[in-house]
Parts: C-alpha cells; structure tokens; sequence
C-alpha cells in the first residue's frame, strides 16, 4: 500500500469511528429518556387563569371574542421522574375531526390538583422559572439560550399538568392535546356545574316485618331470680357511690365559688380554658382581593406595629396592631394586621392566641392571598402538631389552593410550633387531672 492509499484509509476510518460514537451517544441519549403518558386528559373553558406575574398572583382574563381553555391531565413519568426538556413549540390543540392545529396559543402552563397555578408560558431573558412542588417534585421553565425556545422540565413520578390556551371565537367541539407530536383525546366538558344526583336507598328492610315475640318460660323465670343477700349488697354499693359522687359534686362547686373572680382571661369571651377553635367554612375564603392603596384611619399605627415586628418586639407590636384594628383599617389591612398578630403573638410564646388571630384573618371579608397564605401554613402546622389532623388537612388544601409554589415554614418556626404544643399539651393534660382529682 502505498504512503497516499495509506493515509486515505487513515481518514476514512477515522471518519467512520466518529460516526459509530456520535451514533452510539445519541442512542444512549434516546434510551435514557424515561416513558411516560398522561392519563385523565380534560378540557373546559374557563372566564380566567391565575398566573405569578411579577412576584405576585394575577388574573388573566380572555380577549372580548376569545375563550380561555384549561386543559388538565395526569402526568406519569417512568423511572426517576424526570420528563423533558420539552419546547412548548410542540404543545398545541388539534382539531378532533381532521386532526389539523387549532387555531389556539398556549398562554400559560402550571400544576394543580384543586385548581391550576399558572407561570406564564412567555418569559423574559431572565434565568429559569424553578418551582420546588414539595417531595422532592420539581417544574421548572427556562428558555433555550441558542434558539430562544421555551422549554418545560418536570421530575415527578406523578404531576397534575395543567396548560391553558386562548382560543379566538368558538372552540371546536371535539378537540386533541399534542404533546411532543403525540396527540392525546380529550374529555370535553363545560362552564356548567350540576349537583350530583342524590342514589337511591338499596337494601332497605320492609316495613311490615315485625320480629316476633319471646316468650319466657317458668324455668327461666326461677335460674333468672337474684337471691337477697346479693340484692342487699348491689343497693349498698349503689348508696356508697351515690354519697361519693355528691361530695364530689359540692367540692367541685365549692372551688368554681373560691375561682369564680380569678377566672382565667381565656374564658372571658365565653369559651373554656384550653379549648382550641376549629376551622369552619367562615375560614375558607374561595378567592382573594388586592391590597388596597390606603389602610384607613389606622395606618400609621400599622406601620408603626411593622416597625416593631422587625425589631422583634413581640408584645408592642401585638398591642400596636390590636390598637390599629380598633381605630379602624381597610378590609385588606385588617385581614393583615389579623395576620401579622398572630406572627407577632406566636414569637411572644402565645400558641391558642396566634391560632384566633390566624382564623380572624381568613374570615376577614377581604382577605388577600398574601396574608391568606401565611396563615394557612401556620394553621396547619399548629394543628398538626396538635393532632387535629382534619383541621390540617384543610389548612393544607387552603396553601396549595393560594399558592402551589410557595415554600413551606422555616425548620425554625416548625421547631417553635412544636415546643408550644408540647407546652399546651402538658398543661391540659395537668388540668384534666387536677379535675379528675378533686382532693389532690
């Protein structure tokens, strides 16, 4: 073989192994990516989204002859979780009957099993959008720096996916989700709601059966008898229980008579010590308004319990805004004064009293999403610690309902929860013993 044929095989072999490894790579790459499918796929016009515009919620709402789509599904990922990064380019509704897109802008994509949490699906120059789901989930948007696309990444075995799209004039009536060129049938619904249907009673037993009588025979009636001596010995007992009841009884009344005047000042709005409100509907605000721009005849004292608040002056801050709700706030200001006590009573050590002022902002009529959310997580930290774990779980839909993305309490604050309810605990368990024990 001569020099020149020899280097020619050279350059061809060469070539040849570049092309297996760049082969080789881009298989691996293509069998690492993990399987996934989304089951449970719906769509339903909506009158708005809210989306996190700013550092803060917002409303958006559909063009005058637009309609808003909100298309929901379950995401399931296979293997570690993570899904993507997917161009949301190649996200978009298709026309059910001929299978062409639709004429639909995909405006917004979010998470959210109750109701969606939106990031807006156009970003800035900015760095990615990273949203911590809790439980090791993540979502995250960011944009393709070389092309400009942007680009959705999930890690969740399971996430309720959530994308809206503005449609101009009429929606079609059958409709498929495309999904990385994979198009996916949807479940069309609408704005209407219906009640459910009350079933109908199964099983029932008939009226007419009546169980048929016992007859008692004489030899029952004599094994039955109970002889005197036995007799006499249950009325002692039942007299010896009966006067040690009654002493029970004028203790307890002598000692309420002695306490009466010293009574403790949690029950002087007329609820018992160590009793602990509960969550009701009154404490389940549905939606939420905006701060107002003036806080009333009352806002210089709020401001200056906010000031107290920063320098850690736990008791003047809660004794500013009481003050300041009494002047008189604005509905939104009051909501969070509400909640900025019961921050301000919870460092003071005071668990039941930041617990009230934590139920006091959510039943305010204007509560904003800001103040809603510290006291919902608060609240459901309080009573989960407490073990009142219906009333936690409620606090819990309420944070994700506000805000889905938002962080949990800080391993500090959590730390102060718990050793308060272990305080209150111990003080009520110490309390129904010393009424349990009269003679102690």
């Amino acid at each position: 073989m001569s020099k020149r044929s020899r280097h020619a095989f050279r350059g061809v072999a060469a070539a040849a192994a570049l092309m297996l490894s760049a082969t080789a790579a881009a298989a691996a790459q293509a069998g690492s990516e993990n399987e996934w499918r989304i089951d449970s796929a719906a769509v339903s016009a909506v009158p708005f989204i809210s989306q996190f515009v700013g550092g803060q919620w917002v409303q958006r709402l559909p063009a005058t002859n637009g309609t808003l789509l909100e298309v929901r599904g379950i995401l399931k990922v296979e293997g570690d979780g993570a899904f993507g990064p997917l161009r949301l380019s190649e996200v978009g509704l298709l026309s059910g009957t001929s299978g062409v897109p639709a004429a639909a802008e995909l405006v917004a994509v979010g998470v959210g099993s109750v109701s969606c949490k939106y990031l807006p699906a156009q970003l800035g120059t900015g760095g990615p959008t990273e949203v911590k789901l809790g439980a090791g989930k993540e979502f995250t948007l960011l944009r393709d720096a070389a092309t400009g696309s942007v680009l959705l990444r999930t890690r969740a075995p399971t996430l309720d996916l959530c994308m809206a799209f503005e449609v101009v004039g009429t929606p079609p009536p059958a409709l498929l989700w495309s999904v990385a060129r994979r198009p996916i049938s949807l479940t069309v619904g609408s704005l209407a709601r219906t009640a459910p249907a009350v079933p109908a009673t199964r099983g029932a037993a008939p009226a007419s059966v009546v169980p048929a009588p016992v007859s008692v025979t004489p030899a029952q009636t004599g094994a039955a008898a109970v002889s005197l001596p036995m007799l006499w010995g249950a009325l002692a007992g039942a007299a010896a229980l009966a006067l040690v009841a009654t002493i029970v009884l004028l203790v307890r009344r002598r000692r309420q008579r002695e306490t009466s005047d010293a009574a403790p000042a949690a029950t002087r709005d007329g609820r018992l010590p160590f009793s602990i409100a509960r969550v009701t509907p009154a404490h389940l605000p549905s939606s939420f308004a905006r701060v107002e721009a003036d806080g009333g005849a009352g806002q210089a004292l709020f401001r200056e319990a906010l000031a107290s608040i920063r320098l850690g002056e736990w008791v003047r801050a809660d004794q500013l805004f009481g003050e300041a709700i009494d002047t008189g706030l604005t509905p939104t200001f009051e909501a969070g004064a509400w909640s900025l006590r019961g921050e301000a009573r919870l460092n003071d050590n005071q668990l039941i009293a930041a617990l009230d002022c934590f139920l006091r902002s959510l039943s305010c009529r204007a509560v904003t999403s800001e103040s809603a959310l510290v006291s919902a997580n608060h609240l459901a930290a309080i009573y989960r610690e407490l073990r009142l774990r219906r009333d936690a779980s409620k606090m819990e839909k309420l944070r994700v309902r506000v805000n889905p993305f938002a962080s949990e309490l800080s391993p500090e604050r959590v730390e102060l929860i718990v050793r308060l309810a272990t305080e209150f605990k111990r003080r009520r368990r110490a309390a129904v013993l010393s009424r349990l024990l009269p003679f102690r």
